[in-house]
């Protein structure tokens, strides 16, 4: 059986301590691989790599650069990598981090599998988060268009299947959007053609006002004023650090791996501005519920756009208390 840790004050600490007196490292979710996945994954042998990607479920991008892939399928690349070199322990610091709702609940399931077919004792570092107390909604100022898209065909290079295919989207201020769906449906490539850091290979997007991005990672943000140690204090110190000054924010996975207090400030300070464009590329239910709309992306189209009174209504997959 895996070993968890789920102190919330010291996790981190004791696993770093564990892998230490083990001559072992500590795999954390912020670490950013490079290359196609089957090299990553070949650190031993091909055969190795083709066993891990069917085990993890990463046969359908084998061939795919890691920059092309979800935060949540680099996770999972992240950890096949750490397999590869078939090791007796691994050590892994919050390996749910980014993952959606199902495969989350696969991992957990997984890792005793792992362990039998690999001969390998994992321990991994857990923050636990709990649903939150549900804070009234206030009703958003909704005003002009602050983004959109027209007629969004885009895919990465070599790739035959469009990463995102969208005829129309539009985003006002006042609007509270959480971006929602399975890993690699869409989330982040939406948010960089959004902000202009990738441009569609057809359509258009017209973008104004002052915007500011806060990517999943935070070693692709702006250097914090203090190094921290942990993932999950350099995200909170990103999120702190923000004025809600800009007529819009975009946030990838913004209350991934921090604590319910954490998570409960970011919301309240969220909801304090009705005025503001606020989007949200999200697993988190407690972030979609105190958002006003939702956007639901499956294989790189939208399958719902509406209120999120109607997507709570509908949806048999996403849970609530």
């Amino acid at each position: 059986m895996p070993t968890i840790i789920t102190n919330e004050s010291g996790s981190l600490e004791l696993l770093e301590q564990l892998a230490d007196a083990a001559g072992a490292e500590v795999f954390y979710p912020d670490r950013l691989l490079h290359g196609r996945v089957r090299d990553v994954l070949a650190t031993n042998s091909l055969f190795v790599a083709g066993e891990l990607a069917t085990l993890l479920g990463l046969e359908a991008f084998f061939d795919r650069e890691t920059s092309e892939l979800s935060s949540g399928e680099q996770q999972l690349v992240s950890l096949g990598h750490s397999l590869s070199s078939l090791p007796e322990t691994i050590f892994l610091a919050e390996p749910f981090l980014f993952l959606d709702q199902i495969r989350k609940a696969r991992l957990m399931v997984l890792f005793e599998d792992i362990e039998r077919r690999f001969s390998c004792h994992v321990t991994y570092s857990v923050t636990r988060q709990q649903p939150l107390i549900r804070n009234p909604v206030p009703e958003p100022v909704i005003g002009p268009v602050i983004d959109e898209m027209f007629r969004i065909q885009h895919r990465y290079p070599l790739q035959s299947k469009y990463a995102l295919s969208i005829e129309r989207l539009s985003f006002r201020s006042g609007e509270r959007v959480a971006l929602i769906g399975a890993n690699g449906s869409g989330k982040s490539t939406l948010l960089r053609l959004l902000l202009g850091v990738d441009r569609p290979l057809y359509g258009k997007v017209k973008r104004t006002g002052d915007k500011r991005y806060l990517p999943a990672h935070p070693a692709l943000a702006p250097a914090v004023s203090e190094q921290t140690r942990s993932f999950s204090e350099q995200k909170h110190r990103l999120l702190e650090q923000i004025t809600w000054t800009e007529a819009a924010y975009y946030f990838d996975e913004p209350t991934a791996g921090l604590t319910d207090q954490q998570r409960t400030a970011f919301i309240q300070k969220m909801l304090e501005h009705p005025h503001t464009l606020i989007v949200l590329a999200t697993h988190d239910p407690d972030l979609i519920v105190h958002a006003t709309r939702i956007v639901y992306l499956v294989q790189g189209e939208i399958a719902f756009d509406g209120p999120t009174s109607v997507f709570i209504e509908q949806s048999r997959l996403y849970e609530w208390n």
